[in-house]
């Protein structure tokens, strides 16, 4: 006599791959952890320094100091550093506008303008997207899933991030309503493609010639001041500050309201698709 036996489904893990589950959820978060808290740490002590003893504000100018009289190397040098930078939580502004400095000292106003920003550029670019992936391998399951299911317009944005990505990461590049390093982790942990946002890196072109154009400036000037027209220089250099000054404050503002525009928009089809829901509840005798 033969005994029949149910045939086990494959696709469903038995009660001995448990065990094995649990373990490899266990540790995929150890693994987690070991990147995530070295950054807190460099974090913290980037927060601590930057009140303190300023080391790393130091370690900026010598390695600026150190480009200035290794201008090609300085290049492939600053990229790296402006990569970690960003990582890390770092200011990049100071390395933005000392790179200005420098190779607009090196190369004049036009040229110094034009190397100092693709090098900012590429640097941002790099921190910004390693930031991103990070983001998005570390935080998108533990914080991210956990804000759309308690907070209904924070779904909608992520949906909204998801169909419009491209725009509204745009938008947030244009007008710096939230900080450049720390959106960058943000944007990891929102439903927006990796494509979407690595093309609105593009925002923040604008602001990073202007900060290099303010750098260069004064590479410029410090090497005018012996020259006859000097006061020339200044008043065109001032002048050429203060336009793209104006210029950059023209385009944040109507980015931030571009952006609320968007925001607003979905905060009421939040409230829609909410009242559409109630009224159907309310309606079916069934859930009287």
């Amino acid at each position: 006599m033969t005994s029949s036996s149910t045939p086990s489904n494959p696709s469903q893990p038995s009660v001995e791959d448990a065990p094995t589950l649990h373990e490899n959820k266990i540790t995929a978060r150890i693994k987690k952890l070991l990147i995530i808290i070295p950054i807190l740490v460099l974090l913290l002590f980037a927060v601590i320094d930057s009140q303190t003893s300023r080391h790393i504000q130091n370690a900026f100018q010598s390695l600026l100091d150190w480009i200035s009289t290794h201008l090609a190397a300085g290049i492939f040098v600053l990229i790296a550093v402006y990569i970690l930078a960003t990582v890390a939580f770092l200011p990049g502004s100071i390395l933005t506008v000392g790179s200005g400095f420098v190779y607009g000292k090196a190369f004049g106003l036009g040229y110094g303008v034009v190397i100092a920003s693709g090098v900012a550029f590429v640097g941002a670019c790099g921190g910004a997207i390693i930031s991103f992936l990070l983001g998005r391998y570390l935080l998108r399951e533990w914080v991210g899933e956990r804000l759309v299911e308690r907070y209904p317009i924070f779904k909608a944005l992520d949906e909204a991030l998801k169909q419009q990505g491209f725009k509204i990461f745009l938008l947030l590049r244009l007008s710096p309503i939230i900080p450049f390093n720390a959106i960058n982790y943000i944007g990891g942990i929102t439903g927006v493609s990796l494509k979407d946002y690595s093309l609105a890196l593009g925002g923040i072109l604008p602001g990073t010639i202007l900060f290099c154009f303010i750098g260069a400036s004064a590479g410029n000037l410090s090497e005018s001041q012996d020259r006859k027209n000097g006061p020339a220089t200044i008043a065109a250099v001032v002048v050429g500050i203060i336009l793209s000054l104006i210029a950059v404050y023209v385009m944040s503002t109507q980015a931030k309201k571009e952006f609320n525009k968007i925001v607003e928009q979905q905060e009421q089809d939040v409230t829609e698709h909410d009242g559409s829901i109630l009224a159907t509840h309310n309606n079916d005798p069934e859930s009287v």
